[in-house]
């Protein structure tokens, strides 16, 4: 069965849809209409239908209503290049959690970040309330820090999730080897629809590198059986402005 369906009266035959398929799925018959290359591992990317100019093209495992409209609308390059610039990691919080609708808003962002072949295998967990949070941070503690952090953690100082309101864990199947890049790639999507928001967003590395191998901290977590944790954030309010944008190493480049 074809998984792609044509409206031959409104297909312009331009052939966009074979020049963006990245899995060579789609060829243009005698005719100059698109179908189906028998054999070939569409990945369901759904590029051929959202490039189509004439909402000629469907497929058949991409139901129509789950497509967006397009806004092809950009912020100036000066504006978003202030908003990557001035973006900080935020390690002091208030203690009101990120709202659950936010949260969703958020995660709906992440979700559409790319991943290796669009296999989009992400699982994600949510702690929320300052209390919970400080339990996770408690198991991070315990999964093997230095000393004088332990002592930091003694004196009431949580180097770990810094006191957060809400954490956000990314996850991935075991066996998946892009589980790593696609974590950090939709986390990076989180943290700055995160930060467009005015939500402070800090990345929990500890808790990244102690869930890797300490099962307490998995099993706090609640990770499901065969997924393993790629990723982390911290976010809440933050309770400080910042009025500069420090300074960076200098840009260490090679030009071939």
């Amino acid at each position: 069965m074809s998984r792609i369906t044509v409206d031959e009266d409104a297909c312009l035959r331009d052939g966009a849809c074979v020049d963006v398929c990245p899995a060579r799925a789609i060829a243009l018959n005698d005719d100059g209409l698109p179908e189906d290359v028998p054999e070939s591992g569409c990945i369901l990317c759904g590029h051929c239908v959202a490039v189509c100019p004439s909402l000629a093209l469907h497929h058949g495992g991409l139901p129509e209503d789950a497509f967006l409209p397009a806004q092809n609308t950009w912020p100036a390059p000066a504006a978003m290049d202030a908003f990557l610039k001035e973006r900080r990691s935020v390690r002091e919080f208030t203690s009101e959690p990120v709202a659950r609708e936010t949260m969703l808003a958020l995660l709906d962002i992440a979700r559409r970040a790319p991943t290796a072949s669009n296999t989009q295998k992400l699982y994600w967990i949510v702690v929320t309330g300052r209390e919970q949070v400080h339990a996770i941070a408690q198991k991070i503690v315990e999964g093997g820090m230095h000393p004088k952090l332990v002592a930091q953690w003694n004196a009431g100082y949580d180097f770990a999730l810094r006191g957060a309101p809400s954490l956000v864990v990314a996850c991935a199947p075991a066996d998946y080897a892009w589980g790593t890049e696609d974590g950090a790639i939709a986390l990076t999507y989180l943290e700055l629809a995160a930060e467009a928001r005015g939500i402070g967003v800090c990345w929990a590395g500890y808790l990244i590198r102690i869930a890797a191998t300490y099962e307490p901290l998995q099993k706090a977590l609640a990770v499901p059986a065969g997924y393993v944790v790629r990723g982390g954030l911290m976010l809440g309010e933050g309770t400080h402005a910042y009025g500069r944008v420090p300074s960076r190493k200098p840009l260490s480049v090679q030009w071939n």
